[in-house]
């Protein structure tokens, strides 16, 4: 019944939006699909399914027949968002210095900037105002015209987690979120669709991401002061970049007076991604050969490799702080609630994946492109409104989990025997322990005394109650 519901009510959505769409007047009507772009924007485009399992051993991602959901622990990003403040002042610096004053008549027949001189389009940064923030139907530059904004990635989310995990939510719930607006935002709108449907009162748990508190939090890398970022930025820096020259050679060679540095065509790609999550579509992204954009994937995988994935020693450290939660929440769960979710940055997704490891093969990657490398791709881990989802669920008279990274079942390494591909929940705990009896402890590696080590809000948090305050600008 609940799904029959939750279909309607995606159905009426798809309905009001098609009505929209086929409006002449909008500036998205008849523009072509770009969502085959976003796996090589960084993890700056709009949420998409991880996309290994479309084309390779796609797992049903349906709770076996024969089991029952017994727990469910959510850590998610936040969804689509408006650039950063360092980000997006360099977009607005570059479009207002070295597109806004082209000439027109140059433009008009530009192959690649033409779109500049259509009078139905505008640049989705007028100003900074709407930097940091996450994209809604309300203040999407094109309003419901969107259907990327971060509030509807949201509260798709809300649909689909309350359509499959609502046997484990009860009356009440308490869903925790870093103190950030954007992240806030996205929880509010996940949760009110776990309201809606199943009248579940929400208890929402702010946890301040601005203050060191130690490990009992959201983003706990903000309290390690030993941070080393990158390592290895030999290698990050040995990267041919020459692709970036030779974009930005072409595009100043069929744009007289544009002048473009491999600096500023960088920022193209920033210009891309993030004007489809403000605006639905992007007449930039057209620009960019196959190449470019791979290329542009690659390097972004292989610093973040470095900065907050598995090749840096010090992120698993960090990273350790979920994955022990995560074992202590199948040992000991709070007896009043089963379904455990957070909304963080992606960052600290990226330092779970990294403690957990299931896309680190224990080898460093190296600088020079490699079309075989389909194990760390930070883009397809988090891309905006990123979830990965760990399912308890126990079959006959034993007990088995499985990680599921945005929608797609990825298996723990050497350990996916069990129904559905699942781990046996014993060997889980094995699995947990030698990984990490290989990964210093957060405390010891991050130097931190006097605060705590580890996650305790979801144990807590009736006692404690967590409000930080609600801040536009991320730590």
């Amino acid at each position: 019944m609940l799904t029959q519901i939750l279909l309607a009510g995606l159905a009426a959505s798809s309905a009001s939006a098609a009505s929209i769409y086929g409006t002449k007047s909008s500036y998205l009507t008849e523009k072509k699909d770009q969502s085959p772009m976003f796996p090589f924007l960084a993890g700056a485009a709009p949420y998409f399914s991880y996309p290994l399992g479309d084309n390779y051993y796609k797992i049903n991602t349906s709770i076996p027949e024969t089991c029952t959901l017994k727990q469910v622990q959510v850590l998610a990003r936040h969804g689509e968002r408006y650039p950063g403040t360092s980000e997006g002042n360099e977009l607005i610096e570059l479009f207002n210095t070295k597109f806004a004053n082209l000439s027109k008549s140059e433009l008009a027949n530009n192959e690649y900037f033409d779109f500049l001189v259509d009078p139905t389009y505008q640049f989705f940064l007028p100003n900074n105002a709407s930097l940091e923030l996450l994209t809604t139907t309300k203040d999407s530059f094109t309003g419901a015209l969107n259907p990327y904004a971060g509030e509807l990635t949201a509260m798709k989310f809300g649909e689909e987690f309350t359509d499959k995990y609502n046997s484990l939510i009860g009356d009440t719930l308490p869903i925790f979120t870093s103190s950030n607006s954007r992240v806030y935002e996205t929880a509010k709108y996940f949760s009110s669709i776990i309201n809606k449907y199943l009248n579940t009162t929400i208890n929402m748990q702010v946890l301040n991401e601005l203050k060191k508190t130690g490990g009992n939090s959201l983003t706990p890398s903000e309290t390690c002061d030993v941070w080393d970022f990158p390592v290895h930025q030999d290698i990050v820096d040995a990267m041919d970049t020459s692709y970036l020259d030779n974009l930005a050679s072409r595009l100043n060679n069929a744009t007289k007076g544009l002048n473009l540095t491999s600096k500023d065509a960088e920022l193209l790609f920033d210009w891309c991604a993030y004007e489809i999550d403000a605006s639905g579509y992007s007449p930039i992204c057209n620009i960019f050969t196959q190449e470019e954009l791979i290329l542009h994937a690659f390097g972004d995988d292989l610093s973040s490799f470095y900065s907050d994935g598995p090749g840096n020693p010090l992120v698993k450290s960090v990273g350790s702080v979920f994955f022990n939660a995560t074992v202590e929440l199948l040992k000991n769960p709070p007896k009043e609630y089963n379904a455990y979710i957070g909304f963080t940055h992606d960052v600290n997704i990226q330092h779970m994946m990294a403690a957990v490891g299931l896309f680190d093969t224990g080898k460093l990657m190296d600088s020079k492109f490699d079309y075989r490398n389909t194990i760390y791709k930070k883009s397809w881990i988090t891309p905006m409104g990123a979830r990965v989802i760990l399912e308890n669920y126990e079959c006959g008279n034993s007990s088995y989990v499985r990680y599921v990274v945005n929608d797609e079942v990825v298996p723990v390494p050497n350990c996916n025997e069990g129904p559905g591909f699942s781990c046996e929940l014993d060997n889980f705990y094995k699995y947990a322990e030698d990984r990490l009896s290989n990964i210093t402890a957060f405390g010891t590696a991050c130097n931190i005394t006097n605060l705590p080590t580890y996650q305790s809000f979801y144990w807590d948090y009736q006692t404690v109650n967590y409000t930080a305050p609600i801040e536009v600008q991320s730590y």
